[in-house]
């Protein structure tokens, strides 16, 4: 529990933060196994590794590619269904204002509702998002706004229209939610960096002649990997800032929603 709780210190960190404290991380394991290679009093019994050939330095990095490549998807697709789910609450919003600009019945409610929602959405359910939480404020406005639709004295045509609209809404902001709560995952990145670690361990394994070349190796890795993990790290909370999906979409409808 305490490894995953560093991890989870270390990804609420920023991008630099986060590539700063993992090249730290890695520099000094590479010291540390280049001294106990070639100038530690366990230096001779480690000498007497000598001999593993270098592919096999290959099944550790595959793996940390392979792992690498599946959580990169993980984090992408879960952005893109981020962006879909604000872009599709937003649309369900303009529908409702278009409903009840244009039908001309008593829905002296719903403007203020919308309002409500909108407001509450974006004042308070957004930052408690980061937690991957809920807002009880923007649940209470969403029920708000079912009452307002479902009571509205209109056309039954229009009112099938608008709560219709609204469970529609409803549903958006499920998924939204829903992947809010998903990240980040901790024990994946865990893995990940462990395994990174472990490459690191057979890249000195199998280049015990030199230290040099020992060292190199362990640089050319390690800033590769030090990208990869970082920049993926950096957008694993879809909406947590400061490169998280933003409620602008939602925000530029409070110019248009009723007082």
């Amino acid at each position: 529990m305490e490894n995953l709780t560093l991890i989870h210190w270390w990804m609420s960190q920023t991008t630099t933060v986060m590539a700063l404290t993992l090249s730290g991380t890695m520099t000094a394991l590479a010291l540390f196994l280049c001294w106990l290679s070639f100038a530690s009093p366990l230096a001779p019994r480690t000498q007497n590794w000598k001999g593993v050939v270098p592919p096999f330095v290959g099944v550790p990095a595959t793996l940390f590619g392979l792992l690498m490549t599946f959580l990169s998807q993980d984090v992408w697709d879960a952005n893109r269904r981020a962006y879909r789910a604000v872009a599709l609450e937003r649309e369900q919003l303009v529908t409702l204002m278009a409903l009840d600009g244009n039908h001309g019945a008593d829905t002296s409610d719903l403007p203020k509702a919308i309002r409500n929602y909108i407001e509450s959405v974006v004042g308070l359910e957004w930052k408690t998002m980061q937690n991957g939480e809920e807002a009880p404020e923007a649940e209470a406005a969403l029920n708000g706004l079912t009452r307002a639709a479902s009571s509205a004295r209109i056309e039954p045509a229009f009112q099938r229209a608008l709560v219709d609209t609204v469970m529609k809404l409803r549903s958006a902001r499920e998924q939204r939610l829903a992947i809010a709560g998903a990240y980040p995952d901790d024990r994946k990145w865990a893995a990940v960096i462990i395994i990174a670690f472990i490459t690191q361990i057979a890249l000195a394994v199998v280049h015990l002649e030199r230290a040099r070349s020992q060292l190199l190796a362990q640089a050319i890795f390690g800033a590769a990997a030090i990208v990869a993990i970082s920049l993926v790290a950096s957008v694993e909370e879809p909406f947590a800032p400061p490169k998280g999906v933003s409620a602008q979409p939602l925000e530029q409808l409070l110019e248009r929603a009723g007082k």
